[in-house]
């Protein structure tokens, strides 16, 4: 059995590093799911994984869910539930990307450290090695919302609490000049 060592950075915390092993035909799932609970993150929020060219370009996508339908042709996006580690790393490619926050597009390096054979597998991925502090999984602030062009939103009056709102004041229909009914069974009267 082929098992993979797994190296993961952050370019965003220099102290942060953790390695994972695991079976070459473990999925990425698995490693998805590994790395969430390892970190603490939410993991219902969206996450792939990318091949890296030699460019330095993000190639084919390992996504969460599977996304294409039956005349959608785009073969550059596969489930993680289905793709093994194997097939997408190797040592003549061993690096990839995980996205864990798609919104401020913030990921994780990882890079195939070696490749061990061995008698018996590793039953799912198994975290070696792990320090510094892992990135919060999702930044977002007010502060960075302010220099998007929003067609006039305030962000700064929306965020602050109205307690003399009522939603009924936008509409301009009057109340009292419909049927009044009791119940379901008056509706059925006028029918």
């Amino acid at each position: 059995m082929n098992i993979y060592k797994l190296k993961i950075t952050s370019p965003e915390k220099d102290d942060f590093l953790m390695e994972i092993e695991m079976n070459n035909e473990g999925t990425y799932l698995e490693l998805h799911n590994t790395i969430q609970q390892a970190l603490a993150y939410d993991n219902t929020q969206m996450a792939s994984f990318f091949q890296i060219s030699d460019m330095g370009e993000r190639e084919k996508e390992i996504a969460l869910f599977e996304m294409s339908s039956e005349e959608d042709d785009n073969v550059n996006i596969l489930a993680m539930d289905v793709a093994m580690i194997r097939e997408f790393l190797s040592k003549e490619n061993p690096q990839m990307i995980y996205v864990f926050d798609f919104f401020s597009d913030r990921y994780f390096n990882i890079e195939l450290i070696d490749i061990e054979r061995r008698r018996v597998a590793v039953d799912s991925p198994k975290i070696c090695a792990y320090n510094g502090d892992a990135p919060e999984q999702i930044v977002m602030s007010f502060d960075e919302l302010e220099d998007l062009d929003l067609d006039g939103l305030d962000l700064k009056s929306a965020t602050k609490k109205n307690t003399d709102f009522d939603f009924m004041d936008d509409f301009d229909d009057d109340i009292e000049n419909g049927p009044q009914f009791e119940n379901l069974d008056d509706y059925e009267d006028i029918l």
